[in-house]
C-alpha cells in the first residue's frame, strides 16, 4: 500500500535498506542549498501570482507543496537519529503563536496591529531570557537575510521605538535628497555610498507604504523579460541587432508594454 501522507513518504524514502540511497545519505547541512532555492522558487510563485488564476494558483501550491517537502526532510532526519520529528515542529510553532497572541487567546486587549507588534518583541525577549539586559535593538538580526531583507528589519525595528518618518511624504522626500546626492557625486567611493543610502531609503518608502520590495522587483524583472522577448523577436525578424536602431527597439518595447497592459 503506497504512503498517503508526506511524513510516512518521508519515513519510507529513509527507511535503512530499502529507502532511497539518494535521501539516506542526505544531511541537514546538505539539504540547505535545497532550501534556499525551493523558498526562492515560492517567491518566484508569489511574484507571478494572480489570486483567482486557475494557472498561478496551482503554481503556488505546488512550489509550496516543494518548500514543506523540504521542512518534512530535516524532520524526518531529526525523527531518525531521535530528536524530534514533523510534530513536534507543529506543536512548537503552535504554542509559540497561541503564546505571542495574547489577545486572541487570553484577556489581554489591543488597540491596533502596532500594539500586536509591540508585545510581540516584548513576549520574544522574554523567551529569550534577556530580563536582565536591556539587548541592543539592532542586535540579533539573521545573517542569513539578504540585503534587502535585513533593511527592511533594520527600519521596522527602529519605528518600534518611534525613530520614524511622521509620515509618507517625509521618506519619499528623503528619497529625492538621497538621490539629489548621488547625482552631485563624482567620487567612485562616495557614489557608492550614495546609491546605498538610495536604496536604504526606497527600502524604508516601501516598508512604509507596505510594498513588498522582493516582491516588486520579481514582478518587474518579469514583465522587463516579457518585453524584451518582443524587442529581441522584432530584431530577429528584422535579420539581426544590427538592422534595428535604438529608436525602432524603443518602438518595439513601447508595443510590447502596451500589450502587457491590462
Amino acid at each position: 500500500m503506497e504512503p498517503t501522507t508526506l511524513r510516512a513518504v518521508m519515513a519510507a524514502l529513509r527507511k535503512p535498506e530499502t529507502g532511497c540511497p539518494w535521501d539516506l545519505k542526505q544531511t541537514h547541512v546538505s539539504l540547505a542549498r535545497y532550501l534556499r532555492e525551493e523558498a526562492a522558487e515560492v517567491l518566484d510563485a508569489l511574484a507571478a501570482h494572480t489570486p483567482g488564476d486557475p494557472v498561478t494558483e496551482a503554481h503556488l501550491c505546488e512550489e509550496l507543496g516543494d518548500l514543506w517537502l523540504q521542512i518534512a526532510f530535516h524532520a524526518q532526519l531529526a525523527a531518525d537519529r531521535g530528536a524530534w520529528d514533523l510534530h513536534d515542529v507543529e506543536r512548537t510553532v503552535v504554542e509559540k503563536l497561541v503564546r505571542r497572541h495574547p489577545h486572541v487567546f487570553a484577556e489581554v486587549e489591543v488597540e491596533g496591529a502596532d500594539e500586536v507588534l509591540t508585545n510581540w518583541a516584548a513576549i520574544k525577549r522574554e523567551e529569550k531570557g534577556l530580563h536582565g539586559r536591556d539587548p541592543r535593538l539592532l542586535e540579533g538580526i539573521p545573517a542569513s537575510l539578504s540585503p534587502m531583507e535585513e533593511a527592511l528589519e533594520i527600519g521596522r525595528r527602529c519605528a518600534k521605538v518611534g525613530f520614524e518618518w511622521p509620515d509618507l511624504e517625509g521618506v519619499l522626500d528623503k528619497v529625492k535628497e538621497e538621490v539629489a546626492e548621488l547625482q552631485a557625486e563624482s567620487d567612485p567611493v562616495r557614489v557608492e555610498e550614495e546609491f546605498g543610502d538610495v536604496l536604504f531609503s526606497l527600502m524604508q518608502w516601501a516598508r512604509k507604504k507596505g510594498v513588498d520590495p522582493d516582491r516588486a522587483l520579481r514582478r518587474q524583472m518579469t514583465r522587463f523579460k516579457g518585453r524584451f522577448t518582443s524587442v529581441e523577436d522584432d530584431a530577429r525578424a528584422a535579420g539581426g541587432w544590427d538592422r534595428r536602431t535604438l529608436d525602432e527597439m524603443e518602438a518595439a518595447w513601447q508595443a510590447a508594454k502596451r500589450r502587457q497592459k491590462p
